[in-house]
């Protein structure tokens, strides 16, 4: 239903049952209803909520959740509760995938209260066994800025013995790095760790930058053992977290390994960070190392700014490394970013320096 143009590709079907004379039964009005929810079209999945209710049809707990899911995207809640109300009005129970659907509405809109409110309606309805209505509440209040009461909440779930499987803890680690607070971000990700044996990517990347921002290069290397044992593969995350840390740990062999092994696994550099990198490369003593990843951008992308040539120049000409000075030359020409009679300068210049 999320796929790329899938509301597209529904219309042209809709269309052809139309074309045949075909009426649409409740089966399918309930499925463009969910695709309208997940492609954000609200006015179009309130049209075919009511052209289902004109045509004679009673929308069921599915119909009714698809159209609150389009409405929490854009925290419609005054829809939400008039749709609640006609729910009721129906015959028809809420179940746990309504209310936590109007948890999500009440959350994105800023409605806090109303919103702890229905989590106690959940708990007490042994809704919230698992941790995601919290998860909705704690990251709605942590984007909110109110990230000590999104603690509170994230605290009361622990306390009422509520399993995480790691994603509440994300949601809070991330909010408190954002929120200035690094230590209580890598005191929770060892709490996690303490507790936990399995990670997913998205808790180990968590995780690992709440370590690195910290400078904690023990639990930064128990991560990527950790990884290693859980045949956890990185992503661009985990590859830029640990350029930066070992970058700023001043670990430049390790910063530059990390690169390469992005580049061969065919993850997309990052050139502002790489670009970065490289300067820092230069300014160690690592010239060579900064003009192999001059060169991983360049084949990695179709062009690269004229700033980044001008850089690795920088680096190579001092450190009297003419001849990869002079393919840069080359690449510069060859973009006409340079004349082609410094070309044949440099040519000579090295050809010169070669013989002495």
């Amino acid at each position: 239903m999320k796929l790329k143009h899938g509301y597209a590709k529904a219309m042209e079907l809709i269309n052809e049952l139309n074309s045949r004379g075909l009426q649409m039964d409740s089966v399918i009005y309930g499925t463009l209803l969910a695709i309208c929810a997940s492609h954000n079209y609200c006015e179009e999945a309130e049209a075919y909520f009511k052209k289902l209710k004109d045509e004679g049809h009673s929308p069921n707990l599915f119909h009714y959740s698809s159209l609150l899911n389009a409405y929490s995207v854009n925290s419609y809640y005054e829809k939400a509760e008039l749709l609640m109300k006609d729910l009721r009005s129906s015959g028809l129970t809420p179940n746990k995938v309504i209310l936590i659907t109007l948890l999500k509405v009440y959350s994105k809109g800023g409605l806090f209260e109303k919103a702890k409110e229905l989590l106690t309606e959940l708990e007490a309805s042994g809704f919230a066994q698992d941790e995601m209505a919290y998860c909705i509440l704690i990251d709605a209040l942590a984007k909110g800025g109110k990230i000590w009461e999104a603690t509170m909440v994230f605290n009361e779930m622990k306390g009422k013995g509520v399993k995480s499987d790691g994603y509440a803890f994300s949601i809070m680690i991330s909010a408190l790095h954002r929120g200035g607070y690094r230590e209580e971000a890598k005191k929770l990700a060892k709490e996690f760790e303490d507790q936990n044996a399995t990670y997913d990517l998205v808790m180990l990347n968590t995780s690992l930058r709440a370590y690195c921002n910290t400078y904690d290069t023990e639990s930064v290397m128990r991560m990527l053992k950790k990884m290693d044992e859980l045949n956890i593969s990185p992503d661009d995350i985990t590859f830029n977290t640990l350029i930066r840390y070992f970058c700023k740990a001043k670990v430049y062999h390790l910063a530059y390994k990390t690169i390469v092994d992005m580049h061969t696994k065919g993850h997309q550099l990052n050139e502002e960070l790489c670009s970065e990198i490289m300067v820092q490369l230069g300014e160690a003593g690592f010239p060579s190392e900064a003009f192999s990843v001059y060169n991983m951008m360049r084949y990695s992308k179709r062009t690269v700014c004229k700033s980044l040539h001008e850089k690795v120049l920088g680096i190579l000409v001092p450190a009297g490394l003419l001849k990869d000075a002079y393919i840069v030359i080359k690449v510069l020409c060859f973009w006409h970013l340079l004349p082609v009679s410094l070309l044949f300068i440099l040519r000579v210049f090295t050809n010169k320096k070669m013989l002495s």
